[in-house]
């Protein structure tokens, strides 16, 4: 299964970091590069993850507006984009979001221990949730959960370039109807 954020962070940023053109882009031309995708702990990603696309609020204006509050820094774009992003000058992770609110994703350098707490949220939240058979997902997803009837799946996808650190990205896609044709397994998180 392709996900919506297919899309690495930083071509997309970089591109948008012209000295003129607003506060977002001025605050963005000042952050420092290895925050575009940061080394987040996995406490921190996990938190964010939660807080954002678990409990966060699903339409996309009510997002940005917690993010924005949270010192988030929308990427501006010339014109409408399937996926906004959101980042912050310090550890914790990028946001990315659906513009039409059906999924929600945190991205940071990959670090021990994020994958174990991604676990353990997801068992703490959803004990019914059921481990997605990595066959139904495709080659780019590390492991993913479906959480239940209607509330969506759970990805963990890793993002490794030539050069760069290694990258996990934490996805809720919200949308129910992405649970069909996905092959579960009867294993519990």
């Amino acid at each position: 299964m392709r996900s919506l954020f297919t899309l690495a962070l930083i071509p997309m940023i970089t591109a948008c970091m012209a000295p003129t053109g607003g506060s977002d882009r001025l605050e963005l031309a000042n952050m420092r590069p290895w925050n575009i995708v940061p080394a987040s702990s996995a406490a921190r990603l996990a938190g964010m993850f939660e807080r954002v696309c678990l409990d966060g609020p699903a339409p996309p204006e009510a997002a940005a507006r917690l993010l924005r509050s949270a010192d988030y820094v929308e990427v501006p774009s010339r014109v409408p984009r399937a996926i906004r992003s959101f980042l912050v000058d310090d550890s914790r992770p990028a946001v990315m979001l659906a513009a039409d609110g059906t999924a929600c994703a945190v991205a940071a350098q990959a670090r021990t221990g994020q994958t174990e707490r991604i676990r353990g949220l997801v068992a703490q939240k959803y004990p019914a949730a059921r481990a997605l058979s990595p066959a139904g997902t495709g080659p780019t997803v590390d492991e993913g959960w479906s959480l239940g009837a209607g509330q969506g799946i759970v990805l963990l996808r890793r993002v490794i370039r030539p050069g760069r650190p290694s990258e996990l990205i934490v996805i809720h896609q919200r949308d129910p109807g992405v649970e069909a044709g996905l092959a579960i397994t009867r294993r519990p998180v």
